[in-house]
């Protein structure tokens, strides 16, 4: 080979295994968005690259360890011409000292000291600043009795210096307080965050995930790369508020989600998504297997306490993880979200950026606020409590349905208590109670209670009973009313109910013996229901129900 060609084939190799190898970028991303399920979330991080042509590994660092490492996915766009060609998942450790939330508030810690310190420097310089006019007043005063003494008293010089050191001490005193007060505010913080970084010192564990996202620009350009991964310990839960309105036949209706996360990294100033899917639910429908019948054999005693207890612990049962606290409920002005179908499931999308850090504290974001039309009556059962319920029935007509939750429910202004929501299609009927209203009076009383012994020759006993509800309108308006009674039912042929009487007739009657009457009462207007009947049985028993 020609000694002139080999250093000239020497660079050529060089630059050729110099493309083989990956450019390394650590990105700096930031999370886009989150999509907040039921049980978990899954979230985007985006970075904004520069590239060259040839391969690049990039990575995102300092993931957190909730991470389902199946759920990665990448994609991106840009200018520049990319495949992506590798994907991989690895751990990281780090001190916590150096962890990310750790420095950023040991840098608050640091920057509250320095300022601590510049106040104390100020308070020092009043200090002195006292320390001196006092002694200004003292001299004076030694001079003003010396004149005294030898009659020769200057009054106006005397007034002039009490004059000033009077303002001077003035202001001083007045800093002095100031800068106390700074101090202590300044003292408080610096606890406050120290009592933070304390508190995450056993939950924010030092390892966390790494993916390293292998790339092959054919052109150079801008890329915007996207990760998606999803993460556990992450939820939402809708909250409501229900208003009651009786005199617009309306009920205000405030939808809110309570948003808590531990996933292990904070959500700063993102776009988020609530979706109503549950991923972790089966996606197949249940399979029915042979019902098989056996004869029951008891089991013994001893087998019959040890079974499925080991060490205090059901066996089969998973130790669950501590629940994230449940959302402190408060009162906000409700914004409207964007309402957003994909495929079967439907999701909230909150106009707002939220900021969600993880701690898991109940994070209370608006929906949705709509009136509904209802239709308002009333429910009473007086034989077991004497009250009537404000009742409203509702068709669900928002473009979403009702998913199950807490609500709190309201007359007008008056916070009556919470209720359990359960779920409503759209389009589906509800009914939902408002508590009691005392302005319709309900009693329920027995007026008869007759034993008669058998008759001549006769193996029956009998007893005639007889109830009398009392229902009474002291509103102004007219109301509607339902009364709930019963019969008793025997479940014994020797057992026999006769001689029934019931005014007014009932509306509906069942084989059970319930008994509903559906009524109408104008303002101030009462009525009464009557209910008698005659249990006869044989003579010497004991009627159980009665």
């Amino acid at each position: 080979m020609n000694k002139r060609q080999f250093p000239f084939l020497i660079i050529l190799l060089l630059l050729f295994t110099g493309s083989l190898v990956a450019e390394e970028i650590t990105a700096k991303s930031t999370i886009s968005s989150v999509t907040i399920y039921p049980d978990r979330a899954t979230l985007i991080r985006e970075a904004d690259l520069t590239l060259g042509s040839g391969t690049h590994s990039v990575f995102f660092e300092n993931l957190p360890v909730s991470l389902i490492p199946n759920s990665l996915r990448v994609s991106g766009k840009g200018t520049a011409a990319v495949k992506v060609v590798g994907l991989d998942l690895t751990s990281q450790f780090l001190e916590f000292a150096l962890l990310p939330e750790v420095k950023k508030l040991q840098a608050e810690i640091d920057a509250l000291g320095l300022e601590m310190s510049k106040t104390l420097d100020r308070i020092e310089v009043l200090n002195s600043q006292e320390k001196f006019l006092k002694s200004i007043e003292s001299a004076n005063a030694a001079q003003a009795s010396q004149e005294i003494m030898l009659g020769k008293p200057d009054t106006q010089s005397w007034e002039r210096v009490l004059s000033f050191l009077g303002n001077k001490l003035t202001e001083v005193k007045k800093g002095k307080r100031e800068q106390n007060q700074i101090l202590k505010d300044q003292r408080a913080k610096i606890d406050a965050l120290k009592k933070k970084l304390n508190s995450i010192r056993p939950q924010r564990s030092t390892e966390s995930r790494k993916v390293s996202v292998i790339l092959e620009a054919s052109r150079a350009g801008k890329f915007t790369l996207s990760l998606s991964y999803t993460v556990m310990r992450a939820r939402w839960i809708p909250l409501y508020t229900m208003r009651a309105l009786p005199g617009s036949s309306e009920i205000e209706f405030s939808m809110s989600a309570n948003i808590q996360q531990r996933s292990g990294e904070n959500w700063e100033n993102t776009k988020a998504l609530l979706s109503t899917a549950s991923p972790a639910l089966s996606a197949n429908p249940p399979v029915l297997y042979p019902w098989m019948l056996d004869l029951y054999v008891p089991m013994p005693a001893q087998a019959r306490k040890t079974r499925g207890v080991i060490s205090g612990v059901r066996a089969g049962e998973p130790k669950a993880e501590a629940p994230l606290e449940e959302a402190e409920m408060m009162d906000a002005e409700m914004a409207t979200a964007g309402i957003v179908e994909t495929g079967i499931n439907l999701n909230f999308s909150i106009k707002k950026n939220v900021r969600i850090p993880s701690d898991g504290a109940p994070h209370k974001v608006p929906i949705d606020t709509q009136n509904i039309e209802v239709e308002y009556d009333y429910i009473s059962v007086p034989k077991l409590k004497e009250a009537a319920f404000l009742r409203a029935k509702l068709r669900n007509t928002l473009p979403y349905p009702l998913l199950s939750g807490s609500a709190d429910l309201f007359v007008i202004q008056d916070f009556i208590g919470s209720t359990k929501i359960p779920f409503v299609a759209k389009d589906e009927e509800a009914k939902f109670f408002f508590g009691e209203d005392r302005q319709i009076r309900i009693k329920h009383e027995r007026t008869k209670r007759e034993k008669s012994p058998p008759g001549f020759l006769g193996k029956n006993e009998r007893i005639k009973l007889a109830y009398k509800i009392t229902i009474q309108n002291l509103r102004k308006d007219k109301v509607n009313i339902e009364i709930q009674d019963q019969l008793p039912i025997s479940q014994n042929t020797k057992i026999e109910i006769k001689d029934q009487a019931i005014t007014p007739a009932p509306s509906k009657k069942d084989e059970k013996g319930l008994l509903t009457w559906t009524l109408t009462l104008e303002p101030q207007e009462k009525k009464e229901i009557i209910i008698g009947f005659t249990i006869e049985y044989p003579k010497g028993s004991t009627i159980r129900g009665i």
